[in-house]
């Protein structure tokens, strides 16, 4: 009978898997899938363990402070929404920043009933920005690169409280994700794998097996289901399609949510990222550029959400996060 877990006996740490990709590429979706094996716990984002880290300026990742880089840890709004405060009792021996953050997992591992959890499943977006850090800080980690339409990103980022606003901005901050995803790709080569949202959705058992072989752990079926990741409350509205299986109808809602002109000054930016990803375009060379009132209305649009409107809502929805989690 084949073994359902094939990592190398004897190891003591969790093995890091990094998803990244542009957010609303599918990130969450993937983690929540691969958290319900067995042997994986998919964690809340954790913007935590890169920006405290950069903080402390650690010259020697074997060296350092723990005391200090747990109590820049505590602060972070993000590791809040882990509640688990209670499981701080550290008997661990902690000797790299590497063993702090893959401690504080185990802890969450615990809270949530996965024992024997031996892959930690980090579906933080900006995982791919922070590809060579992640692989210094990591050295045995795995990293997942998910790729989706731009166009159908922009169509689900838009409406939120942060991120591009606009057409223009989603075009350009999406065009920038895949450079950084491309270039891990290139650094990480075997370490590294690409999943395109859209085949992840169409074909899911199949990619599901390729990452599953990526990670050496088996395959089940059960996993289509999802139900891996426990959303915080604060994002459950964002995540409403998360514990089902990946609905293949989605693929082109975009279609419908962006108005032709918004699609045609999309592809007029990153017409030539979206073809060399073999997406197909509507307008192609015919896209016509944004003019001059629309580069100053949407300007004025970011302005506006950005620095008013996104702060308020996003602030609240923190605040609500933290509360909500400390409850449970």
């Amino acid at each position: 009978m084949k073994e359902v877990f094939n990592r190398k006996v004897g190891k003591s740490k969790m093995l890091p898997v990094f998803i990244g990709g542009h957010p609303r590429s599918g990130t969450t979706l993937l983690g929540d899938i691969l958290g319900s094996h067995p042997f994986c716990i998919c964690t809340p984002e954790s913007q935590f363990k890169v920006s405290v880290y950069q903080r402390l300026e650690i010259k020697d990742k074997e060296y350092f402070d723990v005391n200090r880089a747990f109590e820049k840890i505590k602060k972070h709004w993000r590791y809040k929404i882990w509640a688990i405060d209670e499981f701080m009792d550290f008997e661990e021996k902690i000797s790299s920043y590497e063993d702090l953050i893959l401690i504080l997992v185990r802890k969450y591992a615990i809270k949530n009933n996965k024992f024997n959890a031996s892959i930690w499943v980090d579906h933080t977006p900006s995982n791919i920005q922070f590809a060579e850090l992640l692989n210094y800080i990591f050295p045995e980690a795995k990293f997942i690169h998910i790729i989706r339409d731009g166009r159908a990103v922009a169509a689900s980022q838009i409406p939120l409280d942060w991120g591009p606003n606009t057409i223009s901005g989603a075009a350009y901050s999406w065009m920038e994700a895949i450079k950084k995803g491309l270039s891990a790709e290139e650094l990480l080569r075997d370490k590294i794998i690409k999943v395109k949202y859209e085949e992840l959705v169409a074909d899911a058992e199949i990619v599901l097996k390729k990452i599953c072989d990526f990670l050496e752990i088996n395959y089940f079926p059960e996993m289509l289901q999802g139900g891996g990741f426990k959303v915080p409350e604060y994002t459950i509205k964002q995540h409403l399609l998360l514990g089902k299986p990946p609905d293949r109808s989605r693929i082109n809602v975009w279609e419908k949510k962006l108005t032709k002109r918004q699609i045609e000054i999309f592809e007029s930016i990153a017409g030539e990222f979206l073809e060399k990803l073999n997406y197909t375009l509507l307008y192609g060379k015919n896209a016509k550029s944004m003019n001059l009132s629309e580069k100053l209305l949407f300007y004025l649009y970011e302005l506006w959400r950005g620095r008013i409107i996104n702060k308020i809502r996003h602030k609240k929805r923190k605040e609500k996060g933290i509360i909500l989690a400390r409850k449970e």
